[in-house]
């Protein structure tokens, strides 16, 4: 009788450990939310909305990745999965069990069988979250097709879509250009920073070790080739890109497909017309600040058209500037198109310009359109503000009204 008791307990004692262990690892492991679209499959560790609109975001990506590559959607074999974690933490204890690794962002693991392969990710603030899950979405995206494509391409393109914008409203992904690497590829084309370019023919035949050995030139210069074989406005640039794709193969190897692409794209291109032709696109293209600074001096000389061209450029980089805005509040006014002139007076207060030159614009804009009540309101508010550097020009403006 009390050997069994011994044993009775000893069994009931684990059991009872048993059930501790369940329930602490219960306690650690976060609830799992899954949400599927046509093409994707996401798990979040967060939340069902996050899990729904990550699918519904990079279902609205596939699409607009597949304008450029037209691959047959309908041939995946399974729906891309997608993982977000709740933290940095849980994501590298993933990437360990998996692989023996860490990673310092998102990754893809990409194996033979497309069951298993999956985008990793963890939460992060925007628009972080949003550039690296893009990034890695464009590599799944593609590797999914074609496994081994040209790491230019690989890489270029991925840099290239991670500006890029959801709507989900309309659940329709936008364009947007990048140009987070224009000044780096400058200096690099130029020569300064003690950097060189990397050949044409090394580029095209770059494999993984010596992207790496040359990361610094590799990223800029292969998002500068796609920008510019997709955006020159030369058609026979054009065409370069469009052959690239249609030389890739899903069964090649790295070298094999590297090779398709410059015999089948590139062989006939001039190298050195090609060379000349980057060159020139890489430093005709403006970055935000410089569409902004050239917008300006075109003001300066009263140039309102291209004025306005550079800074309707400079509005589709970026919307959260009031720059922009502000002059072309001050080129519809001039151009006597005061309602238009209202709506970017108004729009830059919003995004932050000095409410008492805006308010000033403001008030100068509704006398010239008649609208004396509104006019009056602004200049009012324009003297509150700052009466040291208003008041003499607003009060004019008041006495024209009043007298």
């Amino acid at each position: 009788m009390g050997t069994g008791g011994t044993g009775m307990k000893r069994a009931v004692f684990i059991i009872f450990l048993v059930l501790c262990l369940s329930f602490t690892l219960a306690a650690q492991t976060p609830n799992q939310f899954e949400a599927q679209t046509k093409h994707y499959r996401v798990i979040s560790e967060n939340s069902a909305e996050q899990a729904q609109l990550t699918a519904d975001r990079l279902e609205a990506m596939l699409s607009l990745y597949n304008d450029y590559f037209h691959f047959d959607l309908d041939s995946l074999p399974a729906r891309m999965k997608v993982r977000i974690f709740s933290s940095k933490s849980r994501f590298n204890d993933y990437l360990n069990r998996t692989i023996k690794q860490t990673r310092d962002d998102f990754v893809y693991l990409h194996y033979a069988d497309a069951t298993k392969s999956e985008l990793l990710a963890f939460n992060r603030e925007a628009p972080d979250f949003n550039v690296s899950l893009i990034h890695q979405n464009f590599i799944q995206y593609l590797r999914a097709f074609v496994p081994n494509p040209p790491l230019w391409m690989r890489e270029g393109f991925a840099v290239y879509f991670e500006q890029s914008t959801y709507d989900p409203d309309f659940k329709t992904a936008v364009y947007k250009e990048n140009l987070s690497w224009l000044e780096t590829l400058k200096n690099i084309v130029t020569g300064q920073g003690g950097k060189s370019p990397i050949g044409l023919a090394d580029m095209l035949s770059m494999d993984v070790e010596s992207a790496k050995a040359n990361i610094d030139v590799f990223y800029p210069e292969a998002w500068g080739m796609v920008s510019f074989l997709a955006n020159s406005e030369n058609k026979d640039v054009n065409r370069l890109l469009w052959d690239s794709i249609n030389a890739l193969h899903p069964q090649a190897t790295l070298s094999e497909n590297d090779q398709r692409v410059s015999r089948q794209a590139f062989s006939w291109m001039n190298t050195s017309f090609l060379a000349d032709q980057f060159v020139s696109f890489v430093q005709n293209t403006r970055s935000f600040r410089g569409l902004v600074e050239a917008g300006m001096d075109s003001y300066s000389s009263s140039d309102l058209t291209q004025a306005e061209a550079y800074f309707v450029k400079a509005l589709a980089l970026r919307n959260d500037n009031y720059v922009p805005y502000y002059y072309m509040g001050l080129i519809n006014y001039d151009n006597k198109n005061y309602r238009l002139a209202d709506y970017y007076y108004r729009t830059a207060l919003d995004k932050g310009a000095a409410p008492a030159l805006t308010y000033y614009a403001l008030g100068v804009n509704a006398y010239a359109a008649d609208n004396y009540d509104e006019a009056t309101n602004y200049l009012n508010q324009t003297i509150s503000i700052d009466p040291d550097n208003f008041t003499d020009k607003a009060s004019e403006l008041l006495g024209r009204m009043n007298g």
